[in-house]
């Protein structure tokens, strides 16, 4: 009895799933500090194939560099444990994820906006404060009284004025930042934006089928997100349809229709499966161009005569 036991005990323990068998592998090692006097500190690398378990690193503090996460606690547990209860993030998950967390980045840095902002205009006002109690041209007393409190004024001013244009450059650039993070959405609905993603795609599964076998995880993932992006711009296309526009393809444009491209109309000379070449390109009538479907916003049919 006590042997059938331990035969299951050991059959139990066999059969726990492991990192590698996922294609994950931990490296524990030390960290270089670059402060003298600062102690090492052991530290968990993980490598391999890390896909679907980026949003996951950063949720138990994560940090990424080349390529590998760091972490300052052995991961091994945890990752198993979401490995077990979760799985990999497909594409659309992660793409899900990362627009969650860029729309969070944005609302963070319009506070730090808001904030420096504030001080900018703070220390402002205490420069016009101070300023407005010396007279205006009134140059230094030297041997005066005032002479002191005078130069003390003007160091005041001019560190106050520091501080406000300092903290104005800051305000300017997490406004820029918000910004751009908060159109993050918008540009998974830009014909344009999901194109570029698609080509690169397409590039990135041309250059790794070439040495790659197809169970390959990076061949994987990349055409994973080909499926993807495809998929968004098929719904994109659709939606637009059904609002009732026309969606530039080798079947809505023909020789002599124009196209609206970089501020200017462009006559189509040529019909291409993925692109329409175009002539008159940089004004000159004998430059031809070739723009991709998904770049083409506008376009209308050939002039009559």
């Amino acid at each position: 009895m006590q042997n059938q036991e331990a035969e299951n005990t050991v059959s139990q323990v066999v059969e726990q799933p492991t990192l590698a068998a996922f294609g994950l592998r931990i490296t524990e090692t030390m960290t270089t500090p670059s402060r003298p006097g600062k102690k090492p500190r052991p530290m968990w690398v993980v490598s391999g194939n890390i896909f679907g378990f980026e949003a996951f690193f950063r949720d138990i503090k994560g940090r990424k560099f080349r390529g590998a996460w760091s972490f300052f606690e052995d991961p091994s547990a945890d990752i198993l444990d979401h490995l077990k209860d979760h799985g990999r993030q497909s594409y659309a998950e992660q793409v899900e994820s990362e627009l969650e967390r860029k729309l969070e980045k944005a609302e963070r840095y319009q506070i730090y906006a808001a904030n420096a902002e504030a001080r900018a205009e703070s220390s402002y006002d205490a420069a016009s404060r101070i300023s407005s109690a010396i007279p205006l041209g009134q140059s230094i007393l030297t041997g005066h009284h005032s002479e002191r409190r005078h130069r003390r004024d003007i160091e005041r001013i001019d560190r106050n004025v520091r501080k406000s244009v300092e903290e104005s450059d800051k305000a300017r650039y997490f406004k820029g930042r918000a910004f751009d993070l908060s159109h993050a959405q918008d540009r998974l609905e830009n014909r344009e934006f999901v194109g570029n993603r698609i080509s690169d795609a397409k590039k990135e599964i041309a250059q790794l089928s070439k040495w790659a076998e197809a169970t390959n995880p990076r061949l994987v993932k990349a055409q994973e997100k080909l499926e993807y992006w495809q998929g968004r711009l098929a719904d994109i296309e659709a939606k637009r349809k059904e609002e009732g526009h026309a969606v530039a393809s080798p079947e809505t444009i023909k020789v002599g229709d124009l196209v609206y491209y970089v501020g200017s109309w462009l006559p189509v000379v040529r019909v291409n499966k993925k692109t329409v070449t175009v002539s008159h390109w940089l004004g000159v009538p004998t430059f031809n161009y070739k723009i991709e479907y998904t770049r083409i916003e506008k376009f209308q049919s050939k002039p009559s005569a």
